[in-house]
């Protein structure tokens, strides 16, 4: 997989280790299911330089919300495009946590959602490969005006319209 990080490609330092991986040798940064964190979070976080943490569509942030001044990167699971939620816990994250590390999002994505994956408090996300990254990042480009509020701090059209910031 290839990462998209605030708008740039990058090598992806993480591991995503299972629920009974072992830790590879020479790993300085894991990501881990919110049930392993749960049950090893003392030894991740003394062990590792980095430790992100897995939350699937049905996790609230709020099984994570006390541990997110240990947590580098809260990656959401998209098992399907269609599947929302994600945009749900991300902007909880980031607005009612105010969590400022990585959001990253993983499984099924496409390229149209980039720009509201963004928008949401998403900063990395999980691609296919170089090739697709490209497209990924022409999406960003698609649109400049927008109707709604968000964590990206644009104003939205109403707001510039009556001369509001």
């Amino acid at each position: 997989m290839a990462l998209i990080k605030d708008g740039e490609l990058i090598e992806d330092a993480f591991v995503t280790l299972g629920d009974e991986g072992v830790i590879p040798s020479g790993a300085r940064a894991v990501i881990v299911s919110v049930e392993r964190w749960q049950t090893d979070s003392a030894l991740l976080t003394k062990s590792m330089e980095r430790v992100g943490v897995l939350l699937q569509p049905d996790q609230s942030p709020d099984l994570i919300a006390d541990d997110l001044d240990k947590i580098s990167v809260v990656a959401l699971h998209f098992p399907v495009f269609s599947d929302g939620r994600g945009f749900s816990q991300a902007r909880r994250l980031r607005e009612t946590y105010d969590f400022k590390g990585e959001i990253r999002g993983t499984g099924h994505l496409i390229r149209d959602q980039y720009l509201f994956l963004h928008r949401c408090g998403f900063n990395a996300i999980e691609v296919a490969d170089d090739v697709e990254a490209a497209q990924w990042k022409i999406a960003m480009e698609e649109f400049s005006l927008f109707y709604q509020n968000t964590v990206d701090d644009r104003n939205p059209v109403m707001r510039m319209r009556h001369g509001a910031s």
